[in-house]
């Protein structure tokens, strides 16, 4: 299993950063028994606020909200529920400011 997925958002003031996390587990089995890695670490940052939406990674590199969306299911509709989505740009989904 190797997926990105939110972490919990974090608000202060009229800031909103959301962490972005890369989960990856493998097991391997043979003969001397099964042996079992998990690995969680950062990946990108969301952050929203009066001057819009923007993501950076983790060598602070802006990347696309829209990639990241298309790549976790639950981003779009986190997002959606947000109090600052009336910033968004209009092509981001659940934008109906």
């Amino acid at each position: 299993m190797d997926e990105l997925r939110t972490g919990k958002p974090m608000v202060t003031g009229k800031v909103t950063i959301v962490p972005i996390e890369r989960c990856y587990i493998q097991s391997i089995s043979g003969d001397m028994g099964c042996w079992l890695y998990g690995l969680k670490e950062p990946f990108a940052i969301i952050i929203f606020d009066a001057t819009g939406i923007r993501a950076y990674d983790t060598a602070a590199i802006e990347i696309s909200v829209a990639s990241l969306i298309q790549k976790i299911p639950d981003l779009s509709a986190m997002l959606a529920s947000s109090k600052l989505k009336q910033v968004w740009p209009k092509e981001f989904p659940g934008n109906s400011a």
